[in-house]
Parts: structure tokens; sequence; C-alpha cells
């Protein structure tokens, strides 16, 4: 799963593309086109990233990014912007701008400078994961329960749970499971993903996963990224 973006952007064009690609790579994205809008969707914690256009119909992005910021201290955001003059950059950075990328600018080069603010600010961001009373730990193949118990998990099954959280809106077809776990197991079959299947029930409950008949897995249990 990667992470939330509010992608603030009066440019339909623009909006749209940035918007698309974005979730092509598997980032939600929120989309506002105005500082009323993006003050509508946004929320404490409610996002893992904002990207801000300066010149807004009804305001710019300084004052909204102060007034985020006021709300959540540690929010990552950055600004891309045509204004992109000196006096801009410094104060988008006095205000704790993680990147200011000048318009026009080179898809690649925006998603690449989006990544780097990702492994930068969220560095863990797709490891940890707080489900109910459990802790998913993808980096350390531990499920934590609230007891202060823990289920080790193996490699082959945490490959399989990364999967299945990168992208829970998916149903994931056997072969694209057999793919992963392919080098785990010298002579992977389908009995290999139900066996690992029922292990992860077993560790997360049986409402974490669900079976759609003829096709494959899906996540199905509520999660937030563990901060």
């Amino acid at each position: 799963m990667k992470p939330r973006i509010l992608l603030v952007e009066d440019d339909e064009g623009l909006g749209e593309t940035l918007k698309e690609r974005l979730e092509q790579d598997y980032y939600r994205v929120k989309w506002a086109k105005t500082v009323s809008e993006a003050e509508t969707l946004f929320a404490p914690n409610l996002f893992d990233l904002v990207v801000l256009d300066l010149r807004l119909p009804d305001g710019n992005g300084f004052e909204l990014a102060e007034k985020m910021v006021s709300l959540e201290k540690d929010l990552p955001f950055l600004f891309l912007t045509a204004q992109a003059g000196a006096q801009e950059r410094l104060r988008g950075f006095e205000l704790g701008a993680a990147e200011f990328i000048p318009k026009p600018f080179h898809l690649k080069e925006f998603l690449i400078r989006l990544e780097r603010v990702v492994s930068l600010t969220r560095p863990h961001f797709g490891q940890k994961w707080q489900m109910d009373s459990k802790e998913i730990h993808l980096d350390s193949f531990l499920v934590k329960n609230k007891d202060g118990s823990s289920i080790l998990l193996s490699k082959r099954d945490c490959s399989l749970l990364t999967l299945l959280l990168s992208d829970p809106s998916k149903v994931f077809s056997r072969s694209e499971i057999l793919d992963v776990i392919v080098g785990e197991d010298s002579f992977p079959t389908e009995r290999t993903i139900d066996n690992a299947i029922v292990r992860l029930r077993d560790a997360l409950g049986e409402d974490s996963i669900r079976n759609v008949r003829g096709v494959g897995y899906q996540w199905i249990a509520e999660i937030q990224p563990l901060k």
C-alpha cells in the first residue's frame, strides 16, 4: 500500500495527469482544485504527503501549508509551482517544505523526487501497520498482539502478506502470488498458497483475507500505518 497523497492543483489537465500517474503507481490520491476544497478534504493523520501549487483561485499554497502544519506538525509537503523565484523557494523551505519543484517539469523527475521525499520522511512506510489489537511488522516478520505476545512469520508468508497489503483494492491471482513466492519453495504449487493463507489467517484473523473463488485472494481488514 502506497502513501496517501493530497494533491492541490487548480490546472485541470495537470491535475488529471498527476492523479492518474500517481494512482498507476498505487498511490492513494485525493485531488483538490482550491484552498477550500483542500481544507474540506484535509484532517490530521489522514494523508502521508501533500503536493501543493502556490497560486490557487481562492488563496495560496503558503497559507494552506501553514494551516495544515499547525494541525499536523510533522506532515511532509512539497510545492509544485510556476512561482519558483528565490524568495518563493526561501519561504517554502522556511515553512518546512521537503521539495520545491518549479513548473514546467518532467513527470519522471517529479515522481523520482516525490519518492525521495517519501523515503526520507516516511522511512518505514509500508513496513509497520496497526490492525485492531495487532501490529504487523513486515520488516521483522512479526505480528505483535495486544497482550505482548508475538507470532513470527516465515519469509514466504511475509512476502505474500506484503503483496496483499500493497493494494487492498485488488484481488491477486494465484499466478501473481506464485510469482512472488517462487523463490521461497523448490516446487511452489497452489497448495503452497493455500497453506500460507491458512497460517496468515491464524495469525491475523479469519476476516483479514478473503478468498475470491476461481481468482485468488484479497486483503480486506482495516489497517493504518504505524508511526
